[in-house]
């Protein structure tokens, strides 16, 4: 229970220490949703923040590059942070909110555990490790999806990983490595396949099976 206690206290200490580094964009826009995952042997944060801005709809042209003007300057202290926070790569994505990942530079040794398992009809990818992998390669997830594939005939679903460019030796290596966790899936059988130039699949082969994702 000691152990436990202080590994708490460290993550309410990277918390703490985190937020107090956007504080510059908590003062603007309200305090964020901020979760962590594990990530290696580290952990990975993410802050989000709604920011109320509608680019969807027409707006005066002058009062709307005002706007993006005025966020900009808001959130230009993200490179200060980023400076400050020297053990994590950042990355931001922009819509209605601002969201900011933490990934840590050190995630312990070059292992990956990709799948965590398979139950009730269900194969479990940790996609923070498959992240974790392309990341350590010098790629970056920019999206997943396991929703859109669903066929209500077959009952089954595919995870869809979509990378910011293409390397086929990496892409390569993962299929290698996957499949060799794969392999060991005794209930159902699931495969892999390159989707596009910067895609790449893992899928049932039989009927009501699944693809889901988890963080643990």
């Amino acid at each position: 229970m000691k152990h436990l206690r202080k590994f708490n206290e460290s993550t309410e200490d990277d918390k703490r220490d985190i937020l107090d580094n956007f504080e510059f964009i908590s003062d603007k826009f309200g305090e964020p949703e901020i979760g962590s995952y594990n990530y290696g042997t580290s952990k990975k944060w993410v802050l989000s923040w709604n920011i109320n801005l509608d680019l969807s709809v027409l707006q005066e042209a002058h009062q709307l590059i005002q706007k993006l003007k005025d966020l900009v300057e808001d959130i230009d202290d993200v490179l200060a942070a980023s400076d400050r926070l020297e053990n994590y790569n950042i990355n931001m994505s922009l819509t209605d909110k601002l969201r900011i990942e933490l990934l840590p530079k050190n995630t312990g040794e070059n292992t990956f555990k990709f799948i965590k398992g398979y139950e009730g009809r269900q194969l479990y990818v940790r996609i923070n490790e498959v992240e974790r992998f392309f990341n350590s390669r010098g790629l970056r997830v920019v999206k997943w999806d396991n929703e859109s594939s669903y066929n209500e005939y077959t009952e089954t679903n595919e995870l869809e990983v979509i990378l910011d460019k293409s390397d086929n030796q990496v892409m390569s290596e993962f299929g290698v490595l996957v499949m060799r966790e794969l392999n060991l899936i005794d209930d159902r059988e699931y495969v892999f396949r390159f989707n596009t130039p910067k895609s790449l699949v893992i899928y049932p082969t039989e009927e009501k099976s699944y693809v889901e994702v988890t963080y643990k």
